[in-house]
């Protein structure tokens, strides 16, 4: 099994592999050379499937019978296998799709139009065939062009109402009721507007599937996009904090020397000392926001380890008193201990600077199944409603004291760990909640 499946992702890339010429475009260009060969990857599978079923009712069936379905269709196939065969060797062109569809549209009008002298045309009009048709525009719906669904939609339409106007012109077709048309070789007006309206309305679903999917791919394409550049700029902006780390300590240790000796100004040296700790405390939290967060898993008693948390930060800081509260007296998870305390901690620090004097940060915790809700709240000022959608950006902050990466490092791990961290706003104050899953890394999704 191991061997399937390795070899089915490696076959996959194969089949959608790049030509050397398409790699000078740009990622939209690509996506389509691949969905171009996938679509008709699809379509050979689909015609494959056509004729093994079609071979099962040729026994007894007239020649030409067999000639417009299996004839016709080993043809179809052939020209989707050598146009695979040309996608793989030679550079996509956005003319392929039009022309793919094209040869699809006529393939499956010339099966239909070959069924009249088998069985006479009012048996070419009723033969299901042209569901083909419906194949061959969901095959344009996912090589996401507008266009395309467009031009298939009304070939779709034009191909079978020119067969209908010739099959009427060329045998004056007897039409009947609906029960004629069940039991007789007569057929019924109804049923033809009936194959009409439905291709129309696949068309217009085309349309939509097209555009819906080419939205999702543009999306994708520029998330990955602004993915790649933020890792550039961190890369950038992280070799830039190891360079200021060094003299700033050396600035440091100078600062205290003078103080100790008792030189320069003193109000001045304080000044020195203080921004130099201020500006080294956003060196050492911007490199742990630019390093990949490593997690270190191990079993644990959640509400045990927030309760210490909580008991732990108010011996250190009495005024500023954290009050838990609990739902469960117990919740068992495979998580990281450290990483959901540097979280904890990012959002009490926030929390003690807006929250009122002689008033506790309120931290509860709540289970959901097999994650749970821990809450942070305070009854500060709030956060301003323009700033809610930055809220989690690095250097984005509302405190003079903050150095705006400590949400964003939160974010970060708590994404890291399978759960999340969400903002919901107060009247007054403010409410960020952790939301921790049971099991966190790879064990979570076996």
């Amino acid at each position: 099994m191991a061997n399937v499946a390795s070899f089915s992702p490696a076959w996959y890339h194969r089949l959608l592999r790049a030509h050397p010429a398409e790699r000078g475009g740009d990622l939209w260009f690509q996506e389509e050379a691949r969905a171009e060969r996938l679509s008709n990857s699809i379509r050979i599978v689909y015609i494959l499937a056509w004729l093994l079923s079609t071979a099962l009712h040729a026994p007894g069936n007239f020649f030409w019978s067999n000639f417009g379905n299996l004839g016709l269709g080993s043809v179809w196939l052939i020209w989707a296998v050598a146009f695979q065969v040309w996608l793989y060797f030679r550079p996509y062109r956005l003319g392929y799709k039009f022309l793919s569809t094209a040869v699809d549209m006529g393939l499956i009008t010339a099966i239909i139009w070959v069924y009249q002298f088998a069985d006479g045309p009012v048996y070419a009009l009723k033969v299901p065939t042209y569901l083909n048709y419906f194949c061959c525009l969901g095959l344009a719906a996912l090589r996401f062009k507008r266009g395309l669904a467009v031009f298939g939609g009304f070939l779709a339409v034009g191909c079978y109402l020119v067969l209908f106007l010739y099959f009427n012109l060329r045998y004056h077709i007897v039409y009947g009721t609906g029960a004629e048309h069940t039991t007789t070789s007569k057929i019924s007006w109804h049923y033809i507007a009936y194959q009409v309206v439905y291709l129309a309305v696949f068309s217009f679903l085309t349309y939509v599937m097209a555009v819906n999917v080419k939205r999702l791919v543009e999306l994708r394409a520029r998330e990955g996009l602004a993915a790649t550049r933020a890792q550039e700029r961190a890369l950038v902006a992280a070799s830039v904090a190891h360079e200021i780390k060094n003299p700033l300590e050396g600035i440091y240790g100078a600062a205290q020397l003078l103080m100790e000796e008792a030189k320069g100004n003193p109000r001045f040296v304080q000044m020195i000392l203080k921004d130099s700790v201020r500006l080294n405390e956003t060196v050492h939290q911007f490199l742990r926001f630019s390093r990949p967060f490593v997690a270190r898993l191990s079993d644990f008693d959640l509400v045990a380890e927030v309760q210490a948390f909580c008991h732990s930060q108010n011996e250190l800081n009495p005024k500023g008193l954290l009050e838990f509260t609990s739902r469960s007296a117990a919740f068992a998870v495979h998580s990281d201990p450290e990483g959901i305390q540097q979280i904890l901690l990012n959002l009490t620090q926030n929390a003690r600077r807006f929250q009122h004097e002689g008033l506790p940060v309120r931290i509860h915790f709540e289970p959901h199944g097999e994650v749970a809700e821990i809450r942070v709240e305070d009854d500060g000022e709030g956060v301003p409603e323009e700033l809610r959608g930055k809220l989690f950006e690095a250097f984005q902050t509302t405190s003079p004291k903050g150095t705006g990466l400590g949400l964003a490092i939160s974010r970060k791990i708590a994404r890291e760990l399978g759960g999340d961290l969400y903002f919901e706003s107060l009247e007054p104050g403010a409410r960020f909640i952790v939301v921790v899953k049971r099991r966190a890394g790879p064990e979570a999704s076996s």
